[in-house]
């Protein structure tokens, strides 16, 4: 009777009991989290994920142009899994800062926007895990900072990003990604401490994400569009540089390497063409001596150097020179200038590009240039030399080494 009795109370306090299991469960169900995200039990709350994509999608539909929407693009277009790539962040990147009041930012705010009834350890833990990336630009800000950068200087870049016209919100455009490429070719420009900060090693936030790490932040990752080489004005090494076109850029050892002898032989074409002119011009003096009669008009057959003072020395070439100039020209002059404005034009334009070869201050690139002067003037060295000789010496002699 006593046993049944101990039975039956037991029986009634473990329905009792679960009961009010059931009816706290019931409570702890019926909490909506994006009303009161503080509550303790939506501390592992999370949106569902089809929510957060068509937030993203609602966003960047309307204003695809936006820092973050780049973000966005760039992850979905080649499936990134970067922790900055996930969704909830790259919304964060959005409606944190940038556009906390657009209609589809409401889920994240109500959940982790800065409520009066809300701490920072309040919040879900989502909103600490997956956070805005730190120093994020807005879009204003993104957009003026390139408009002022190619404003400043219109480098390799800018034409991603035209000028909006007068009272535009923003350039319509890939900021986020122009403003990168620009500051890793000149990261020392004012215009680059928000991207510096961005990208800093040194963030929490971005290295909890590791987007220091991101084809945004660091050199040689992602796209060549996205890695233009930085303009150091100063000797350096490494790989990648423009080379006279902005196409040539050498991004590996090979191509680096063939870039190297290309600017050397180009180099030694350089000295054939300017050797090959040097003799034709004495071949032509020397021709011309041969034709010369010596009973030519007073005038022009005066040695000029046995004329009397400065004054009538200076007089006297000038004169000379109109003489000359009013001259015809014969058959075989009209053909002799023909040949000296190409060499000369040639000639003029492999300088010309060699010296801004070595104005990319890549050593090795500066002494691709320098070895091939150095290699072909020991080349030339007697073609030069018998060429110069025959032309100071007015030889009768026809052609000189090297000339053909």
């Amino acid at each position: 009777m006593l046993q049944s009795l101990l039975l039956s109370k037991a029986s009634a306090f473990l329905v009792v009991l679960l009961a009010l299991t059931a009816g706290s469960k019931v409570q702890a169900q019926a909490v909506d989290c994006l009303v009161t995200p503080s509550d303790p039990s939506c501390v592992s709350f999370q949106l569902p994920p089809a929510t957060v994509t068509a937030d993203l999608e609602g966003l960047c539909t309307q204003m695809p142009y936006m820092p973050g929407c780049s973000i966005y693009s760039s992850c979905k277009a080649a499936s990134k899994t970067d922790q900055w790539c996930t969704p909830f962040s790259v919304l964060a990147d959005i409606c944190s800062v940038d556009m906390p009041k657009m209609r589809d930012c409401k889920n994240y705010i109500a959940l982790c926007g800065a409520a009066a009834n809300q701490t920072t350890a309040s919040r879900p833990s989502i909103c600490k895990s997956a956070p805005m990336i730190e120093a994020f630009p807005t879009t204003k800000n993104a957009s003026a900072l390139v408009i002022d950068i190619c404003t400043e200087m219109d480098m390799a870049g800018c034409e991603r990003c035209p000028k909006p016209p007068p009272g535009a919100y923003a350039a319509e455009c890939d900021t986020l990604g122009t403003y990168a490429i620009l500051c890793k070719a000149m990261p020392e420009m004012s215009q680059c401490g928000t991207w510096k900060s961005m990208c800093s090693a040194s963030s929490a936030t971005a290295s909890s994400l590791s987007f220091q790490s991101s084809e945004y932040c660091a050199s040689g990752v992602g796209s060549p569009d996205m890695n233009p080489p930085a303009m150091r004005m100063y000797f350096h090494l490494g790989f990648a540089d423009y080379v006279l076109f902005e196409k040539w850029v050498p991004r590996n050892q090979g191509q680096y390497v063939g870039t190297w002898f290309a600017l050397f032989f180009l180099t030694l074409f350089f000295q054939t063409i300017s050797t090959y002119r040097t003799c034709l011009e004495a071949r032509w003096v020397e021709e011309q001596a041969a034709e010369t009669d010596d009973t030519t008009k007073s005038d022009s057959s005066v040695p000029l150097a046995s004329l009397g003072g400065d004054g009538k020395h200076r007089s006297s070439i000038f004169m000379h020179w109109v003489y000359l100039w009013r001259q015809p020209w014969s058959l075989k002059e009209v053909k002799q200038n023909v040949i000296r404005a190409l060499l000369t034009f040639v000639e003029t334009t492999l300088g010309y590009a060699l010296m801004l070869v070595t104005m990319t201050f890549n050593v090795p690139l500066f002494f691709a240039v320098i070895a091939g002067l150095t290699v072909g003037s020991v080349v030339f060295s007697r073609q030069r030399s018998s060429g110069v000789a025959r032309g100071d010496s007015n030889s009768s002699a026809t052609g000189c080494a090297g000339c053909g």
